[in-house]
């Protein structure tokens, strides 16, 4: 019999229900945007079009070997180079005890980052007393007392050794797993099933979660093309960022977590993957996009272009007068009587301030009574990366400077493409025509305006009503990597609780400090210089050319002289993570 994967949902979130499989009854059915305490480590995706879940599915018809190593958690590697093990043999010795107790390990304080939830997921043996343990620690390192009281045939495993797991959910298709079943001395290793059952309703979750009813999203994505090809390199979504109070200082949170801003990240993660794949010492690989130049750095083949794909207007410069179109003359005479003190030249607007102002550089959020954030707009970032490039400081001491060709837009009516399409060559490239001084081979690129009519289906207005509020979930996703999808709130990967934030297993992939690691790795297998590695922000400046366009651009009597930045405070720490004031260098 074949068993059917998720293929579409229909229907809103609906209520828990419950299964039983044989010995111990996990509940499911917990609507994701309501996690607590421990909530499960779930990198989701917000509809059927997004690359598919991180655990595959398991069928009766095939084998746990064709799978690889998706289930053998106990094994836990270096999620980008196998080489490097930080877990124990995935064989473990049974236990007849707990190794700690669950009673002692309390709940998380709440915080700005947590909400409380009424309902939490957990594993609970049929017949203990105990309350049973949440999803969250089924998946990390709990260990189950009385593990030994199980045999093959008391979970009704098969012949191989493997049982079939089916979870529903009100409103969704449901989703049939086969689980392979360890046993030591013919006898369950129980903990190891309940790592692999958890780990199967995260997949369940991945698969099914969507923002919440009434909230919006954003899209955006980079695309690697040629004639005859095209290749999703990177993917995010989102529309949040983080105020300046609440900036961490050790680079393993991400500061924005716009759509533009996290498929760029994705790309540079996917650029410097692609290049150290290309130069591992395994079997040989060629890549199809990256060639490398005489002088030692990478770069685009010829013929492959770089185009990005945005579901709506950037926000910021781009997006003033289309925004304001949609206002009523209520509110356009509210702005209006609002006054604003002069704006210098070159000076930095906050939010939609001085909205009737065009070509302005301009801070996240437009909302005048959110926190203010050190983040530019993604108006101002996009043409920052037409003079830059997408590759960034780090990288672009591997490669040459990568321009987009092509920008791709979403959600303007075609009555508005021509008023819109004026808008977006002022803010994305016009306004820096004026730069001097740039460094070869850096140069003002000036890609392609183009708009599709097709819609994202979880964009404001496509929801019906119009989405009202944003959500606070973020999805990214690289193309090619070992980890290449994880679910991001306030910067941070969503369900993580706060006193493991700061473990390299729990880092996201598109932080600063992870960027930085995956660098000096990539760095020494291509054969460049390695020296001992200071800052972060001591490795960006040593990018010589990269500092010098970034003058021209920022710097005094450049364009975007007034660029606000979030300094050398939030980028002095070491690739351990540790800040300078905590580890002095000799």
């Amino acid at each position: 019999m074949a068993y059917s994967a998720y293929d579409g949902y229909g229907g809103q979130f609906g209520y828990p229900l419950q299964h039983s499989l044989s010995h111990g009854a996990p509940a499911y059915g917990i609507h994701p945007s309501e996690y607590g305490y421990q909530d499960p480590i779930y990198a989701g995706a917000y509809g059927e079009n997004y690359p598919q879940g991180a655990y595959p599915i398991y069928t009766p018809q095939r084998t746990v070997s064709q799978f690889g190593r998706a289930y053998d958690d106990l094994d836990l590697r270096d999620p980008y180079y196998a080489d490097r093990a930080y877990g124990a043999p995935y064989m473990r010795h049974r236990r007849h005890s707990m190794s700690r107790s669950l009673s002692r390990m309390g709940r998380p304080s709440l915080d700005g980052y947590r909400r409380m939830s009424s309902v939490v997921i957990k594993f609970k043996r049929k017949g203990g007393f105990r309350s049973g343990i949440t999803l969250g620690e089924a998946m990390s390192d709990a260990h189950l007392s009385n593990n030994h009281d199980y045999s093959l045939y008391d979970l009704n495993a098969d012949a191989r050794g493997r049982i079939i797991l089916k979870v529903k959910w009100t409103g969704y298709s449901p989703m049939t797993y086969e689980l392979p079943v360890d046993t030591y001395d013919g006898r369950v290793e129980l903990q190891t099933v309940a790592r692999r059952i958890a780990r199967a309703c995260v997949h369940f979750l991945q698969l099914n979660f969507k923002p919440p009813e009434g909230q919006f999203t954003v899209l955006a994505a980079l695309i690697l093309r040629t004639t005859d090809e095209l290749k999703v390199v990177s993917l995010g979504t989102g529309s949040k960022c983080l105020p300046a109070t609440r900036l961490p200082k050790n680079g393993d949170a991400l500061h924005d977590s716009h759509a533009e801003v996290l498929a760029r990240r994705g790309a540079i993660r996917w650029l410097l993957e692609e290049i150290g794949r290309q130069c591992s010492q395994g079997p040989p690989y060629t890549s199809r996009w990256l060639t490398r130049n005489e002088d030692g750095q990478f770069a685009l083949r010829e013929g492959v272009n770089l185009d990005m794909y945005i579901s709506t207007l950037p926000c910021g410069d781009a997006s003033t007068r289309y925004l304001a179109s949609f206002q009523d003359a209520e509110m356009a005479a509210l702005k209006d009587s609002v006054k604003h003190s002069e704006l210098p030249s070159n000076a930095t607007s906050r939010g939609r301030n001085n909205y009737s102002l065009y070509g302005v550089m301009r801070t996240k959020p437009g909302r005048a009574d959110s926190p203010p954030t050190l983040s530019m707009s993604c108006s101002d970032k996009i043409a920052a990366w037409n003079v830059l490039g997408i590759q960034g400081a780090l990288a672009s001491r591997l490669t040459a400077p990568i321009y987009v060709s092509r920008i791709v837009i979403g959600e303007v009516a075609p009555v508005m493409r021509d008023t819109v399409a004026a808008d977006c060559t002022r803010a994305l490239y016009a306004r820096l025509h004026s730069i001097e001084g740039l460094p070869a081979p850096y140069r003002l690129n000036e890609p392609l305006i183009e708009f599709t009519s097709v819609a994202f289906a979880h964009s404001r207005y496509a929801c019906d009503p119009p989405a009202a509020s944003g959500c606070n979930d973020s999805l990214c996703w690289v193309s090619d990597s070992p980890r290449p999808r994880e679910v991001l709130i306030n910067g941070f990967r969503r369900g993580v609780s706060p006193k493991h934030r700061h473990d390299s297993k729990f880092r996201p992939i598109l932080s600063k400090l992870a960027l930085y690691v995956l660098y000096e790795e990539v760095r020494a297998k291509a054969g460049f210089a390695v020296s001992s590695p200071g800052t972060y922000c001591e490795a960006k400046n040593e990018a010589s050319q990269y500092q010098a366009a970034k003058t021209s651009l920022k710097g005094p009597g450049g364009p975007f002289e007034g660029w606000v930045v979030s300094g050398q405070e939030w980028e002095s720490f070491y690739i351990d993570g540790s800040l300078r004031e905590e580890k002095p260098r000799k």
